[in-house]
Order: C-alpha cells, then sequence, then structure tokens
C-alpha cells in the first residue's frame, strides 16, 4: 500500500479490495464525519459502510456512516442499538451483520444494518 495504516479493517467488494481506518491522512483520502477505529465496515447498496468503533475521546460509538464513491462523500446512516468496538462484520445477502465487540465489556450483541437504495439523509 502506497500509505501507511494501522487499525484497519478490509473487506473486497467484486475486483476492489477497501481498506478502511487511518491514522494518518494522506492527501486524497476523505475523512468520515466522526473520528473512529477499531470498527465493522462492509458494503451495501453502492455504499461502503462503516459501523461502530472506537471514538477519540476514547468512547465506544454507536454511530454508522455510509461513503458514497461516486459522490466522494460521507452521509451519516441511523445508528446501531449497541454502541460497541472491536466487533465482526460480515455480509449477509443484503445486510452487514455486526457481530459482538466491547461496550464496558464483551457484547453478545448481533445486529443487521440495511440500506434501501436512495436511502439517505
Amino acid at each position: 500500500m502506497p500509505t501507511p495504516r494501522y487499525d484497519t479493517t478490509t473487506f473486497i467488494q467484486g475486483s476492489k479490495i477497501y481498506v478502511l481506518g487511518l491514522w494518518l491522512k494522506p492527501e486524497r483520502s476523505l475523512s468520515m464525519k466522526t473520528k473512529r477505529a477499531d470498527f465493522a465496515s462492509g458494503y451495501l447498496c453502492g455504499r461502503v459502510i462503516a459501523a461502530g468503533g472506537l471514538g477519540n475521546q476514547p468512547t465506544v460509538l454507536g454511530s454508522v456512516e455510509a461513503f458514497l464513491p461516486g459522490k466522494k462523500k460521507w452521509e451519516l446512516l441511523p445508528s446501531l442499538p449497541t454502541p460497541r468496538c472491536s466487533a465482526s462484520s460480515i455480509m449477509f445477502h443484503d445486510r452487514l451483520l455486526v457481530v459482538g465487540g466491547v461496550s464496558q465489556g464483551p457484547s453478545c450483541a448481533v445486529e443487521a444494518l440495511s440500506v434501501q437504495q436512495g436511502e439517505g439523509p
């Protein structure tokens, strides 16, 4: 990779590999609305999703953001019911499942995020 990265989350969509989460901001990157690390990610309806994570306070986050590659901008989506970091994620049909993680201790929460085409703020 051309830019050093730390604490990233990675997934594949089609022929592209997405690597999210940088501590060093390269010139060509676009910052999320909320700084976060250790978050879950996936790809839904043409959007790159970043869910939960650890904020820079440090605080556990429940917020969810989506990156629209065509518009090159981030948008806020409804928050997760259970804020957490260090969660696993997996794509299942048209949903991003966010599994486990940490929120004042280990979490057994499993939540499904779905996005409808054209949905947004």
